[in-house]
């Protein structure tokens, strides 16, 4: 399957906060460029995706490899407040969304490695950053990196035996465009969990987590 481009209108369209999508061809980071526009004012629900990252970077500033046409590199933003209430359900929010997004494209053993690390088979799918902003308009920023049709040899070296994709995983490789919509929509739904009833939210993030030996890496 030959790597399409991501199609801004069909994101769009899907996005349950009802705002244009923008793909950007690269870009250093989707979750630095989308801090910059929340404190310009940016709206809840935006969406900046893009096709390559330079410099993605996950939890304690790991670089985060985010090749093009491989996988879905994205970072929503969310105004809202931030607080000692709402911090733990914020960062419980996109991994219970991306479990049931993996699922539905058929990684039924996905789980989450505490806090917030995607792990199928043990191995790591997908990374979640959330970076917050406080002050008189406060506002989240969550970043998303979902490995998708990676082959083992699209890792670097040192990764190869701590990461996955949904392909190594399943056999199958998705349209990006077509696998972003699962994830969209649950997103969207555990952005209501996430305002009306956290700890339903909680309860479901505690029931997916893995134990320690499901884990077949751990961060040193």
């Amino acid at each position: 399957m030959s790597a399409e481009p991501l199609d801004p209108a069909v994101l769009s369209a899907a996005s349950p906060w009802g705002l244009p999508v923008r793909v950007v061809n690269e870009i250093t980071s989707t979750n630095d460029e989308l801090l910059r526009r929340g404190e310009e004012g940016a709206p809840s629900g935006t969406l900046l995706f893009a096709e390559s990252q330079t410099a993605g970077r996950g939890r304690f500033h790991r670089p985060w490899s985010s090749a093009p046409g491989l996988g879905l590199w994205f970072s929503l933003l969310l105004r809202m407040g931030i607080n000692d209430a709402s911090v733990p359900a914020l960062s419980a929010f996109a991994a219970v969304a991306l479990i049931s997004a993996l699922r539905s494209l058929g990684a039924t053993d996905a789980g989450i490695k505490e806090p917030n690390d995607v792990l199928i088979g043990g191995l790591k799918v997908a990374g979640i950053l959330v970076e917050t902003r406080v002050g008189s308009n406060p506002f989240a920023v969550v970043g998303i990196g979902l490995n998708v049709n990676h082959t083992p040899e699209d890792f670097p070296p040192e990764l190869r035996e701590r990461a996955t994709s949904i392909a190594i995983a399943t056999g199958t490789r998705h349209n990006l465009t077509e696998a972003a919509l699962p994830l969209l929509s649950e997103l969207g739904y555990c952005g209501i969990l996430m305002r009306e009833r956290p700890e339903e939210l909680l309860k479901r993030w505690r029931s997916l987590l893995l134990p320690a030996s499901a884990v077949r890496y751990w961060d040193k």
